[in-house]
């Protein structure tokens, strides 16, 4: 699987840093980004970026930088740590959607794609080129700055009606490229064994597996077990994901100081 650095980056900081006032070293962050197979030039480049647009904010200890994440990267971090967390399907789903329409002219592109990706990541599928649909009742202002963006979407909830089927519905989620990954992930963790792992090994390997399960999550829209698959992988999956977390979380624990204090080798 191809991780971007800066989805790398996310999974880093996100696990270490948010709900947490201690300071990372930027040289930790560095060298771990390199053992995920990423340039230093590309890793430094990163933390400059997400320092610039105020996702981390640094601070000098001497010869040493160390950085800390911003309220705003926290929000960011903390939307995306629910999701990777989350209790896997619903079910006390009573049958509604909700559907939105929503036009963005072409001439404003960025935005529309912009829209389209906030509501993709609130658990939407796009029906047509401006129709989505979700499960249940979805409170459209948590998914989209609509004051912000200067759109006016249509919302209706309730129960589809005839000839609309709820399987109609859910043809606007891509299941089958979904399962496919699901099944992928479970091939590569599934025989991984973190008690053979040293603890620097364990500490960059959870970023590798959190940054992939979080990939996962981000494309899931995570619908009511009654309208998935008999033998959907990713309920097995999930338990899989949350068992390797918790054992890489203590084999990691003896380099964790280390890591914090930039002394990680």
């Amino acid at each position: 699987m191809d991780l971007r650095p800066q989805s790398l980056f996310f999974a880093l900081v996100g696990e270490h840093l948010l709900e947490s006032d201690r300071p990372l070293s930027g040289a930790s962050i560095v060298l771990v980004m390199t053992r995920l197979g990423v340039g230093e030039t590309a890793a430094r480049s990163v933390v400059q970026r997400m320092t610039a647009k105020g996702f981390i904010a640094r601070e000098k200890r001497g010869r040493k930088t160390f950085y800390t994440l911003t309220e705003r990267g926290a929000q960011i971090l903390g939307e995306g740590g629910r999701k990777m967390f989350a209790d896997w399907q619903p079910d006390n789903w009573d049958g509604t959607w909700t559907m939105v329409r929503i036009q963005v002219p072409e001439a404003r592109r960025s935005l529309r794609q912009k829209i389209w990706s906030q509501l993709s990541w609130s658990g939407f599928g796009q029906v047509d080129g401006g129709t989505w649909v979700a499960p249940g009742e979805r409170e459209l202002s948590s998914a989209l700055d609509l004051e912000q963006a200067g759109v006016s979407p249509i919302v209706i909830c309730g129960k589809p009606q005839p000839p609309t089927t709820d399987d109609q519905l859910v043809g606007a989620f891509d299941l089958d490229e979904l399962a496919a990954e699901y099944a992928a992930f479970g091939s590569r963790w599934g025989k991984y064994d973190p008690d053979s792992a040293s603890p620097v090994e364990a500490l960059v390997t959870r970023v590798k597996l959190q940054c992939e399960w979080l990939g996962l999550t981000r494309a899931d829209p995570q619908l009511p077990a009654q309208l998935l698959p008999e033998d959907w992988p990713g309920t097995g999956q999930a338990r899989l994901f949350k068992e390797l977390n918790g054992l890489m979380s203590r084999a990691e624990a003896p380099a964790v100081d280390g890591f914090f204090a930039g002394t990680l080798e």
